[in-house]
């Protein structure tokens, strides 16, 4: 059985989209746990309109007091799965390719048999970018964004490159990431997912789409067109104080996975962690010292203008 996970705030204009794709599934064995976040609109109704319609089990809960971002409801709703043996999780304007779970199923008894089922696994893949009206506007976001497939611990570190609602995780990662999901230090639940497993599981690409993307103006994640010049220039335009902004947040992050999983990360890695625990700190060495560590240990960013721009603010 799947269990996916939905936040829900004001989804209206789309949520029935998301909601259709779900139920038209080639993989029937799923239940749908969803979190609305206060919604002034439909949100809700379309909701239990859907759970009176379908065959699966639908949970949906209000949150009281608000959650305040997707961020936070996706950690709440993390708690709600412990029991789950497997979790998806979907954002509330996209569509799910109709074998998205067929396939990321597949992917995940392929990492069992080769690994077992008690360490955390993680299963993601591509996604094809839409606009509102479901036009495509790539049929890669890995290339659109240009996004690493596969990366190292020290390139995870500085650049995520798991998007949560192409992800699927199992028991021991859901059980492992569930007390930190809340934290204000964590960027974003995918993240946090992302790193858990590549320090203490196993990971694996699907390279191919399983979501419809939607681009809208009010995602609270969207796809970055990295490869676009006149996105680029905006981006330095920017400048040194955003980059450097969040550069600090992923260095912050991971000193709070070090203070949290510290212990358990010296048991369980052979090499890895003294440079993961100067990465947790870099903000506070000077500029040389960090253009040293990201040479040291290939955690570069990918794509030539975000080195750039890592070599001179980062």
């Amino acid at each position: 059985m799947v269990t996916i996970l939905m936040a829900v705030y004001n989804g209206e204009r789309y949520l029935k989209g998301q909601l259709d794709s779900l139920k038209n599934q080639t993989y029937g064995k799923w239940r749908l746990i969803v979190r609305d976040d206060g919604s002034s609109d439909r949100s809700v109704q379309i909701l239990k309109e859907f759970a009176a319609n379908t065959s699966n089990e639908v949970l949906i809960y209000s949150n009281d007091p608000p959650a305040g971002s997707a961020r936070n409801n996706f950690a709440r709703l993390i708690n709600d799965a412990l029991d789950a043996d497997y979790i998806m999780f979907a954002d509330q304007d996209d569509v799910w390719k109709r074998n998205k779970i067929k396939i990321s199923m597949d992917k995940m008894k392929k990492l069992e048999a080769k690994y077992g089922k008690d360490i955390p696994l993680l299963v993601h893949g591509d996604l094809e970018v839409v606009n509102s009206n479901m036009k495509v506007i790539a049929s890669s976001m890995a290339k659109y964004s240009d996004i690493r497939r596969k990366s190292s611990l020290m390139q995870l570190l500085v650049q995520n490159n798991v998007t949560g609602c192409t992800m699927l995780i199992n028991k021991a990662l859901c059980n492992g990431i569930a007390k930190a999901a809340g934290s204000p230090d964590i960027i974003m639940h995918d993240y946090l997912a992302a790193i858990y497993a590549k320090i203490f599981g196993k990971t694996a690409f699907i390279n191919k789409p399983l979501v419809s993307y939607r681009q809208h103006g009010r995602n609270s994640i969207g796809a970055k067109a990295n490869k676009n010049p006149l996105y680029l220039i905006k981006r330095l335009l920017r400048g040194r104080a955003d980059y450097k902004a969040a550069m600090q947040r992923s260095q912050k992050q991971a000193a709070f996975f070090l203070k949290t999983y510290g212990r358990q990360m010296r048991r369980h890695m052979s090499s890895g962690f003294e440079e993961f625990a100067l990465y947790s700190r870099l903000y506070r060495i000077p500029r040389y010292g960090r253009i040293r560590f990201y040479f040291a240990t290939k955690a570069w960013k990918k794509g030539a203008v975000r080195k750039i721009m890592q070599f001179l603010w980062g």
